[in-house]
């Protein structure tokens, strides 16, 4: 029986893409480059701060230097970050239900702890009992290492069989995979359905009204 809920943040939980879309255009600009496409940003969301600041300038290598633009995105982005940001429709229903049957919920993404812990205040998410709530600087290591999920597991007392990961990137499939875990994807999210499924996922929802008829056929 499925026990323990690890969800992912942006993309499954809230729908985050426009205000880190914001802050990544100013940071270019900032830096004498052209604005990118909404579409083209949303590609890089989902695999950490280093993936996307390297996606959207490919041509800094320098560690140094991808360090200083990761500081000033992080600059624009906290000091706007609730902008146009929402939760997903039925993410409260579903997690009020499950807690209330018996379920555990933990919170495992790629963004940094700080500003995770701050969206969900500022959301209304804190206030639901996480197991844990771990970013990208939390552990020694994130998705799509196991380690967050192994860790996750470990503190709330339930078995790889107990446990989903629910996200909508290839980091939490990845994940999953590796701690022998199942995973549900996100169809509303930031990556294309096609490439989830080579992930080959229990399942592929398209709103939270369908997620515990999923979770209950795979009891």
């Amino acid at each position: 029986m499925i026990r323990l809920l690890c969800f992912d943040l942006d993309g499954t939980l809230i729908d985050s893409a426009g205000d880190i879309s914001s802050a990544v255009n100013k940071t270019l600009r900032e830096h004498g480059k052209q604005e990118l496409a909404h579409e083209v940003i949303v590609s890089h969301i989902g695999e950490g701060l280093k993936m996307l600041i390297t996606g959207v300038f490919p041509e800094v290598t320098d560690h140094a230097r991808q360090e200083l633009l990761i500081e000033r995105f992080l600059e624009n982005y906290e000091n706007d970050m609730t902008r146009t940001t929402t939760v997903f429709p039925g993410v409260f229903d579903f997690i009020e239900k499950w807690l209330s049957d018996g379920g555990r919920i933990g919170l495992i993404t790629n963004k940094n702890e700080k500003p995770t812990r701050a969206l969900m205040q500022h959301y209304g998410l804190e206030r639901f009992p996480w197991q844990g709530i771990f970013g990208a600087d939390t552990l020694a290591e994130r998705k799509p290492s196991a380690l967050p999920l192994q860790t996750m597991m470990a503190r709330a007392g339930f078995q790889s069989h107990q446990t989903l990961m629910i996200g909508d990137g290839t980091p939490d499939m990845a994940s999953a995979q590796a701690a022998g875990v199942g995973a549900v994807a996100i169809g509303f999210g930031y990556t294309r359905i096609e490439i989830l499924n080579k992930y080959q996922p229990l399942g592929i929802i398209g709103h939270y009204r369908e997620l515990p008829a999923l979770i209950a056929s795979l009891c």
